[in-house]
């Protein structure tokens, strides 16, 4: 059924725009080539007093003080309103999540986004069927590079994803690989997609992002052969161990058993960096690192690639 988004309606239909937030007093958007910007002279309140009730009884959501928060997945985007009884003011969040890559080689190229040979480093790296994590903040661009390194995995390869929101689309991509995606909910979670998959035969297991104790089933699905491209959320590529040792809690092994355990485990991450400009958003590749044991099965952190001499570089950082 189509649903008439009014108010909204040119910035929803505008593929250069990749995020609407509304405040309750302004209308925000981050837009490819214009950066982010509010909209001026936006005084339709009213509609989206309006816009925000019928769009929760489309998705059949209940939306009032006692329920305050919608979360919903709709028509290629993720929707999050926050009732006006939490926040004094009507609150949308909205990114677009399109059946679309929006990365390639030659456009990556162009735009600074990586040099070709850290490019093709990652190409070859998945083909090598690496174990990669990409790191950034929100709205940094990881699961659009994920999107873009899936088309280096080989067509006899059976992939499982699996997303609390579907903005992967692998299937809808590449149609010539044997994708299942799985989404997980209140009653199946992270942990128990994950289990779940590994009775599916999969030669890779795509995980939108790594937020919690899922993460140790994670790393026992690598340990078994499985191969793993996911992200998180971090400040940096050096930081990814440390992040992930921080989702498991309660587990038996001592920090340096874990640390050794995840550089055993994940072999590359890779950070990127997002900035909002008048120009326009820019994104690029900021690192990337190896991870690895020594002869002492010691964890060492190899830098491969950073962003500010723009070449390969040679060191270790333990």
């Amino acid at each position: 059924m189509i649903f008439d988004y009014t108010v909204l309606t040119p910035y929803i239909h505008d593929p250069q725009i990749t995020d609407i937030n509304y405040n309750g007093h302004d209308l925000w958007c981050d837009h490819l080539k214009k950066g982010r910007y509010q909209v001026k002279s936006f005084t339709f309140h009213s509609q989206m007093q309006q816009l925000a009730y019928r769009f929760a009884n489309h998705v059949n959501q209940t939306f009032n003080p006692k329920t305050p928060c919608v979360e919903a997945q709709f028509d290629g985007m993720r929707w999050s309103m926050i009732h006006e009884s939490i926040t004094s003011y009507l609150t949308i969040s909205i990114r677009k999540t399109p059946m679309i890559a929006r990365l390639s080689q030659k456009q990556m190229i162009k735009e600074h986004y990586a040099p070709n040979h850290v490019i093709e480093f990652l190409n070859q790296a998945v083909k090598e069927r690496k174990n990669i994590l990409v790191s950034g903040l929100p709205g940094a661009g990881k699961t659009e590079l994920i999107k873009y390194l899936t088309s280096s995995i080989h067509p006899v390869e059976r992939i499982i994803t699996i997303e609390d929101t579907l903005e992967m689309h692998v299937k809808s991509l590449y149609p010539h690989l044997d994708c299942v995606s799985m989404r997980v909910n209140d009653s199946f979670t992270y942990e128990m997609a994950i289990k779940a998959s590994l009775r599916q035969r999969p030669d890779w297991i795509l995980v939108s992002e790594v937020r919690s104790k899922e993460v140790y089933y994670l790393l026992q699905s690598m340990s078994t052969g499985t191969h793993c491209l996911s992200t998180l959320h971090a400040s940096n590529a050096h930081q990814i161990p440390q992040r992930l040792i921080h989702m498991i809690p309660g587990h038996d092994l001592s920090y340096d058993q874990m640390k050794s355990l995840i550089h055993d485990a994940v072999d590359i991450g890779v950070h990127i960096e997002s900035t909002i400009t008048s120009k326009g958003i820019h994104r690029r590749i900021q690192e990337v690192v190896s991870f690895s044991l020594n002869e002492h099965h010691q964890p060492i952190t190899t830098t491969i690639y950073a962003y500010d001499d723009q070449r390969l570089k040679e060191g270790n950082d333990v």
